[in-house]
């Protein structure tokens, strides 16, 4: 069946449109996709609440994405929001707005929501490599990052952490490019943040994979392509020293620069460095050999479950 799935998230917000093969939520056949920077999750640290304006973007380009669904036939649209809603004061409020504006109800998912979905999806989408070893599985988003730990498809331990590419950014990044000083500032609070929050996960990791935005970039500059194409980068392993190699690149350069990287995209430029480091210390913490990109995130998830519940069998 035609199923569409909105992630709303704190740097941006993506649409998916799929074709799931129904009783078998591994068979997902993209259709169409989207993506657009709306940046919710933008002064929430000091301010607490998201931006009226910005809710109101977030809105517009949410019913769009709706509407888009729609024209290509879809049957069943599950919309999602993470870390910003979650955490803001006017979070319920903004997520009400944006239902009402598209006439579709936002869920405003909790970390262990996230994070298990999350892990269900890469795992699917990375197939034989993930059925039956031992992993880590992290989603790295503007104000959050999920990291989950389990065997094959099955999760275990989880845990939400409370930073992500656009809170650490706003916190600690101010020099063009990054100064030493503020780079070793965004390491040792990450560094700091796993150790108490993952201290119960293995110390290692056999298949380590990530998701999101900062995680395709750096996929995207070590295969060397210079525009965002999934099947290109879908299960793609970057090795540990070259990982180290591409943080040290992204830290080391302007924004200016980074502007100019075709596989960047809007609404990021800023926030990478930040981004590269979170997963260069996530890297180290569980003694990955590599990371495994993958490209099958929270909108996935979504897509999947979308049609769980518009299932025959899933009853009234």
């Amino acid at each position: 069946m035609r199923v569409g799935a909105i992630d709303i998230g704190s740097n941006s917000i993506r649409l998916l449109v799929a074709d799931v093969a129904t009783g078998d939520a591994r068979g997902l056949e993209t259709v169409s996709r989207a993506g657009e920077p709306c940046r919710l999750g933008k002064g929430l640290d000091s301010g607490g609440t998201i931006d009226p304006f910005l809710a109101e973007r977030c809105a517009e380009l949410a019913r769009e994405f709706v509407r888009r669904a729609r024209s290509l036939g879809v049957r069943h649209i599950v919309v999602g929001a993470t870390a910003a809603l979650r955490g803001a004061s006017n979070g319920a409020d903004v997520a009400a707005l944006i239902g009402e504006r598209i006439g579709v109800p936002v869920r405003i998912l909790s970390g262990e929501d996230e994070a298990r979905l999350v892990y269900r999806s890469v795992t699917l989408g990375l197939k034989e490599a993930a059925r039956r070893s031992a992993c880590v599985v992290f989603d790295l988003g503007g104000g959050s990052t999920e990291v989950v730990s389990g065997l094959g498809p099955e999760a275990g331990r989880w845990a939400s952490l409370p930073f992500g590419a656009v809170s650490l950014t706003e916190r600690f990044v101010r020099g063009n490019p990054a100064a030493p000083a503020e780079i070793e500032a965004v390491a040792a609070e990450v560094h700091h943040v796993l150790m108490h929050e993952c201290a119960l996960m293995p110390e290692s990791a056999p298949l380590f994979a990530g998701v999101g935005g900062t995680v395709t970039v750096l996929a995207s500059l070590d295969r060397g392509i210079t525009i965002y194409e999934p099947a290109l980068l879908e299960g793609w392993s970057i090795a540990a020293d070259r990982l180290d190699q591409l943080t040290r690149r992204v830290a080391g350069s302007t924004e200016e620069e980074r502007c100019h990287w075709p596989v960047l995209g809007r609404g990021r430029s800023d926030i990478v460095v930040a981004g590269s480091i979170v997963i260069r210390e996530l890297a180290h913490r569980f003694q990955a050999q590599g990371m495994m990109c993958s490209t099958q995130g929270l909108r996935y998830a979504l897509a999947r479950l979308a049609a769980e519940e518009a299932s025959p069998s899933a009853g009234p």
